[in-house]
């Protein structure tokens, strides 16, 4: 979708734009376009009634006082009432358009590699939701004004062409030497759009980052630097704008000098041929209103050129993330219930800015076995559990449950499998009931009560105003950090998965609730495969086995007591923890 240097508007956006998303609306689009030719049709038979009614007066004929003012309320009202109904349908189509964009962005995001993702900030990929819509939105309705504007245009000038061709034609060209400057503004506003939509991007990352660490920054007194360094993006955004404004501005100064040199060379030859005998003043008057019938949306045509080009730089990046493939796709099969024994063969992994994160990984976990994995930060736990559900793909090696390469099965099935507890708890919007249910689609509300008095979160979702129908707003300090633990427990409770990750998931909970938590997790884990990170060493004392890691390799692999004889880096995290 690029273009060379000084080529004028792609429509390559804009066709695409039309087969896969206007074209659902192709009946409102028609009976636009048929608006659009009544609207435009209306304008210019000004030019041809004017001209009818001076014939009239210079003839005599004065029942023109009747049908002259008629003529141009029926005009009136067809032209007025036509853009009315168009502008109507046009926002209709416009804005069922953004929102099926939208709907498709956020469809992709929320499919799309998490590799794909992490290349950009989450903010960033939020202004496109808001910003590049918006523009395709201004684009679509610039390019149906323009359209408009254009059958006016030629219409106008094919009725004057029956008042005087020749004069006409020479207008015509004079309006014609717009182009190439407008082309050329046109590429720099494009180019400067760009750069704009990148700023937004970074100033909406900026605030958002600015403002969810704010209570770091009131601490520690970083008011002044955060303030300082979102300062410089605004003012980068600033000049962007100012620069785009002053390119843009440029377009309507251009078309008025065009304009009224037309009406200059108009004043000139219709002045000479009044003089010669070739013209009457009805004519005169006919090319003129019909001049003043086009000058307007030539006029506008030029901004909307402008606007137009912004758009297609906005449809560039949002078909850009539409096209872009996923490596990590579904494999032929469909995994049942699995036993739960999993093999990581010489798997190698390195995240897409470089660093390795697994080297040559091997471990074989018995189903039913609960093996945890400990080690610095960055030893390659966190990435041993995204691997599991296929988050990643290792770049070298594979994995297999129960003896079938993950990669061979879809990823619902493969996903079906596994329940997990991060140290994060999600919740999304919803009620209480359905942030539990959310673990399993299909389950009954007896089954999430039951989860929840599991993970021994019944009691706190009760006391709340509406018990588990309580909205939860996700944004909002509503629950404590040992609540959302709990219900996100409750959540894995109920999806009853043979393989568990748990990331330190009573790493929130005071000690009475995690006494409780820990009980039922051990009755969960019970004829189920867990893997557990853990940070305190005190929660996985009765690991059935021990995974100590370090950049990306294991170093040692026991029991508790096994470690702790070996001496190595498990005893020396271990002394750290228990100096005491």
């Amino acid at each position: 979708m690029t273009r060379k240097r000084g080529q004028p508007l792609s429509l390559v956006g804009y066709v695409r734009l039309w087969r896969d998303w206007l074209v659902r609306y192709r009946r409102l689009v028609l009976i636009v376009f048929a608006l659009m030719a009544v609207e435009a049709a209306a304008a210019a038979s000004y030019a041809k009634l004017m001209q009818w009614v001076m014939q009239a007066y210079e003839t005599g004929a004065f029942t023109v006082i009747v049908w002259g003012p008629a003529a141009v309320v029926a005009i009136t009202i067809a032209k007025g009432g036509s853009e009315y109904l168009k502008s109507v349908r046009v926002n209709r189509v416009v804005t069922s358009v953004e929102a099926d964009l939208q709907k498709h962005m956020f469809a992709r995001l929320v499919g799309a590699d998490l590799a794909r993702l992490q290349t950009e900030a989450p903010a960033g990929l939020a202004a496109r939701f808001s910003s590049d819509i918006t523009l395709i939105s201004n684009a679509m309705k610039s390019l149906i004004t323009g359209l408009s504007g254009v059958l006016v245009i030629v219409i106008t000038f094919a009725v004057m062409l029956t008042i005087d061709w020749v004069l006409t034609l020479g207008l015509a060209a004079i309006f014609g030497l717009a182009y190439a400057p407008i082309t050329t503004i046109g590429r720099k506003v494009k180019t400067l759009s760009k750069k704009t939509q990148s700023q937004v991007a970074g100033m909406t990352s900026e605030v958002t980052e600015g403002l969810a660490g704010i209570r770091v920054a009131r601490t520690y007194q970083l008011e002044a630097p955060l303030s300082a360094h979102a300062g410089e993006v605004f003012e980068r955004l600033r000049d962007i704008k100012h620069r785009q404004n002053r390119w843009s501005a440029r377009v309507s100064p251009l078309m008025e000098v065009l304009a009224g040199l037309a009406v200059a060379v108009l004043l000139v030859v219709v002045g000479l041929r009044l003089q010669a005998g070739t013209m009457t003043i009805a004519d005169f008057t006919g090319l003129l209103t019909g001049l003043g019938v086009a000058s307007g949306p030539a006029r506008r045509l030029g901004g909307l050129y402008a606007t137009a080009q912004q758009g297609e730089a906005a449809l560039d990046r949002v078909f850009m993330l539409f096209d872009v493939e996923n490596t990590i796709v579904d494999g032929p099969h469909r995994m049942d219930r699995a036993l739960g024994r999993i093999r990581f063969e010489g798997v190698d992994f390195a995240y897409p800015n470089g660093h390795v994160a697994l080297e040559d990984f091997d471990l074989d976990i018995a189903p039913g076995s609960r093996v945890a994995f400990v080690g610095r930060s960055g030893a390659g736990k966190s990435t041993v559990f995204n691997l599991l559900p296929r988050l990643y793909d290792p770049s070298g090696g594979r994995i297999l449950i129960d003896g079938r390469d993950v990669r061979e099965v879809t990823l619902a099935s493969l996903r079906e499998q596994i329940a997990v507890v991060s140290q994060d708890s999600i919740l999304l919007t919803g009620s209480v009931a359905d942030n539990i249910g959310f673990g399993r689609r299909t389950a009954d509300r007896a089954e999430i009560e039951a989860a929840a008095r599991a993970a021994n979160a019944d009691g706190f979702i009760r006391a709340l105003p509406l018990g588990y129908d309580t909205p939860v707003m996700p944004t909002a300090s509503q629950f404590s950090g040992g609540e959302r633990q709990r219900l996100s427990i409750a959540r894995a409770i109920l999806r009853d998965a043979p393989i568990l990750l748990l990331d330190e998931p009573t790493s929130a909970l005071d000690a009475e609730s995690e006494a409780a938590i820990r009980a039922a997790l051990a009755r969960l884990a019970q004829g189920r495969t867990t893997l557990v990170i853990a940070h305190r060493l005190s929660t996985i004392l009765d690991a059935d086995r021990i995974v100590v890691m370090d950049r990306g390799r294991i170093v040692e692999m026991g029991t508790h007591e096994e470690l702790l004889a070996l001496g190595g880096l498990y005893a020396d995290l271990y002394a750290l923890q228990f100096a005491a």
